[in-house]
């Protein structure tokens, strides 16, 4: 696309907007995850270098939401000083169609919806990933040491820890108390034992231990969500995993840390079981279960898919909107772009989180959910474009 030098004119005076917008949505977005790095950093002793190492990964993490706003504001604001300063009104003096203006911006759309694809594909995963395994490395840090005599202990993810009497270096303890909760199978579980053991180990080339309660005569109760008993057991001695580590590249537990290629094929396995169990007459209870797993995480997944095919369309058609109602007629004659711009993303994003409430309960197809906000941005865009009144 060869842009002459209007155009490149155009498309220098975005660039700066642009990285600025970007760069304030993800230090806004990186505030809410401050608190939680904080109290890892104060109280597990992290090093500057791991820091910086988190608010990379995390900052990498929010750019696929960052960017089309930024992309989208930082058009309207480049169009309204250029309108504002009347350069606009002098590349319309010289026959400059509205066509030729827009054209850099659509340029400058291609580029950044390319460069966020591809980092959709692996690098964004990535970061996703590497962000939660060092944070569960770090939590895990401590483990041996933050244990202490009648206070409870909760840095292990899902499980509450009670012991009566600490060992110095917080291994051996007595009368212990553990309650663990099972989200998906909504099973409680409270284990009582007189005396534990706490072991670590770290498996060789894995960065992240694995911690088990080696315990003696207690006795495990089980209760579902009302709070009524399903079992109770008895024992003599009771090695409990809490942690399993062993952290390996395909170590993912949500579809947000998975490559492209990696959801493709579980939305691909997932259709394949619940058409083959579909085929049987009778399934068995674990069978049962098992459809009803899928069919409640498939949404979930395939809206996590979707949305990184959407994202280089959302740019295109924000810029695009960004354009249409960034040009202003003249000084003294203004539109609140901004706020039309700001009412439109309010519209826009609850539209999107209604429909995404519907797909996972399976009330909406998720690639209906992805892209018919992106399609109505078009539609909002095609209007406001044949709206500008090139002419007077």
């Amino acid at each position: 696309m060869l842009l002459n030098i209007k155009q490149r004119y155009l498309a220098f005076n975005f660039i700066p907007p642009f990285f600025l917008s970007a760069f304030f949505f993800v230090a806004f977005l990186l505030t809410f995850q401050l608190f939680r790095l904080t109290r890892i950093i104060t109280k597990k002793g992290v090093d500057m270098g791991q820091v910086f190492e988190l608010v990379g990964h995390i900052a990498v993490s929010f750019l696929p939401m960052a960017i089309p706003l930024s992309a989208f504001f930082a058009t309207i604001y480049t169009l309204n000083k250029l309108s504002e300063d009347s350069e606009i009104v002098a590349m319309r003096s010289f026959g400059t169609t509205k066509a030729s203006l827009l054209k850099p911006f659509l340029g400058m759309a291609i580029v950044i919806s390319a460069t966020l694809f591809c980092m959709n594909i692996n690098l964004i995963p990535h970061s996703k990933t590497l962000f939660k395994n060092t944070v569960i490395k770090l939590t895990s840090k401590g483990f041996l040491t933050d244990i202490k005599s009648e206070k409870f202990f909760t840095d292990i993810p899902g499980v509450t820890l009670f012991a009566e009497k600490v060992s110095g270096d917080s291994t051996v303890m007595d009368n212990v108390f553990i309650s663990t909760v099972d989200y998906k199978k909504k099973v409680d579980r409270v284990i009582f034992a007189k005396k534990g053991v706490l072991i670590k180990q770290i498996l060789k080339g894995n960065t992240i231990p694995s911690l088990r309660f080696n315990l003696s005569d207690g006795n495990i109760l089980k209760t579902d969500s009302n709070g009524n008993e399903i079992e109770k057991i008895l024992f003599k001695e009771y090695d409990f995993p809490i942690l399993t580590g062993g952290y390996s590249p395909g170590f993912v537990t949500k579809d947000a840390m998975r490559t492209n290629k990696e959801l493709g094929e579980l939305i691909e396995e997932s259709k394949k079981k619940i058409t083959e169990l579909g085929k049987k007459k009778k399934l068995t209870n674990a069978e049962a279960i098992e459809v009803s797993q899928i069919k409640k995480r498939l949404p979930k997944t395939q809206l996590e898919y979707w949305s990184r095919f959407n994202a280089p369309v959302q740019i295109f058609l924000f810029i695009f909107l960004g354009f249409s109602l960034g040009i202003k007629k003249g000084r003294g004659r203004t539109k609140s772009s901004g706020t039309i711009g700001l009412l439109f993303l309010i519209g826009y994003y609850a539209l999107f989180f209604v429909g995404v409430s519907l797909s996972r309960k399976g009330g909406l197809p998720p690639v209906i959910t992805v892209f018919v906000p992106t399609i109505l941005t078009g539609l909002v865009g095609s209007i406001y474009y044949r709206k500008l009144d090139w002419m007077s």
